[in-house]
């Protein structure tokens, strides 16, 4: 065998080496996300303003990281932070009061998670996860041009989610150190909210999604 075939014999085998070491027992993973979910809400604007809140669902999109361990062949523990917001611009129609203005609705949110994935590996280039875990989700809304109170501005305060979440999702490597990944799950949990003495509980249920470039590091068989 000449030198450039044995030279491109190694690097294959390298690049199998690569592989093995970076979806091992051991190794990390951590991947940049764009999500999309449901932002669940309580204020006085949910009630119309007759004096208590009342919960609402709008969707929201944000941005989060996404940190697995593989404490085992096939489990990892996953750990995500993240961020969501929404935007929501109503322009009055012909119907509307004379004078009315546009209202313009804003959503903030973050969220914590911690689970437990079971790992499929399908081939060098495809890895299956999916498994449960406890989430706590906290966002608000504020409103501006809405009327109420009469300033015509109003920020309702924080609603608590507390839940159980499970997801399915897959990250195919486009090297042996980088990828693309995405899941779409489901959550129910308890959620509640207070403003002004008004207090409201509920139960609510969502699906969500995230997608994004996932990096491989660490560890060894």
């Amino acid at each position: 065998m000449n030198r450039k075939g044995i030279t491109l014999v190694a690097l294959l085998l390298l690049g199998c080496a690569s592989n093995s070491w970076a979806l091992g027992r051991g190794s990390s993973m951590f991947a940049l996300e764009f999500t999309g979910g449901t932002a669940d809400l309580a204020d006085f604007v949910g009630s119309g303003g007759l004096g208590y809140i009342a919960p609402y669902s709008t969707p929201e999109v944000g941005l989060q990281g996404q940190y697995w361990y593989l404490a085992a062949e096939d489990y990892a523990i996953a750990v995500t932070v993240g961020f969501g917001m929404s935007k929501d611009i109503a322009k009055p129609g012909n119907a509307a009061t004379p004078g009315a203005t546009e209202i313009t609705a804003k959503v903030s949110s973050m969220n914590f998670r911690i689970g437990g994935d079971r790992v499929l590996k399908i081939g060098e280039r495809t890895v299956m996860y999916g498994g449960p875990g406890v989430e706590y989700w906290q966002g608000k809304a504020k409103y501006e041009n809405i009327g109420f109170p009469p300033t015509g501005d109003y920020e309702g305060e924080n609603t608590k989610r507390y839940g159980l979440s499970a997801r399915i999702g897959a990250t195919m490597m486009l090297n042996p150190m980088t990828g693309i990944t995405a899941h779409f799950g489901q959550r129910i949990g308890y959620a509640s909210a207070e403003q002004d003495g008004a207090k409201t509980t509920w139960y609510p249920s969502s699906f969500e999604g995230a997608m994004g470039v996932s990096f491989t590091f660490g560890g060894a068989r």
